[in-house]
């Protein structure tokens, strides 16, 4: 397949999806202000109520974050954002490698996160601001803060990259209507 039918593809892919925001690379901090503004302009543009811009807005933060603390830079792979739109919900999806000795404890935060439900969340949240705080008993507080305010069960899984490492990916659906 040529270049050319491959960019055809992904654009008609990418109009099918309404894929609002698509990035691969590395995510420094000058990169990942570039995406913010471009992400918010993004969903200005997109009709979407001021309370829903913003928790848009928060959780494209929070995933960035996440991509950064859970990327292994052993594995010298790249990282993935995607915004998309529907007509019922945003969909924030991230992806990023991780060393698969990393996944077990990572899983088990997010098994944690995605099995409580919202009143539990938010007490989760409270307890662990309150506590000091170490890798062994963080629940990924940005995690937390996501599935609090998509209000929608996180995603997530991991694919093999190479059999030191896997793609770990994340996912948040922001509901149109607030």
């Amino acid at each position: 397949m040529n270049y050319s039918t491959q960019a055809y593809n992904l654009y008609n892919l990418m109009n099918e999806k309404n894929i609002l925001v698509a990035f691969t690379g590395h995510f420094n901090h000058s990169m990942a202000s570039a995406l913010l503004k471009l992400s918010r302009s993004k969903i200005d543009n997109s009709g979407a109520e001021l309370g829903v811009n913003k928790k848009i807005y928060t959780i494209l933060v929070e995933s960035i974050e996440n991509v950064s603390k859970h990327s292994s830079p052993e594995t010298k792979k790249t990282s993935m954002l995607l915004l998309t739109k529907s007509d019922s919900h945003y969909k924030i999806i991230t992806a990023n490698p991780i060393l698969n000795s990393k996944i077990s404890e990572l899983t088990k935060k997010l098994e944690l996160i995605s099995n409580l439900e919202l009143a539990d969340l938010k007490k989760l949240y409270r307890e662990q601001l309150l506590s000091e705080r170490t890798d062994e008993n963080s629940a990924g507080l940005g995690m937390i803060d996501i599935a609090i305010k998509s209000d929608n069960k996180i995603k997530y899984d991991f694919k093999s990259l190479t059999p030191s490492s896997s793609l770990y990916i994340f996912q948040a659906e922001i509901n149109i209507t607030n």
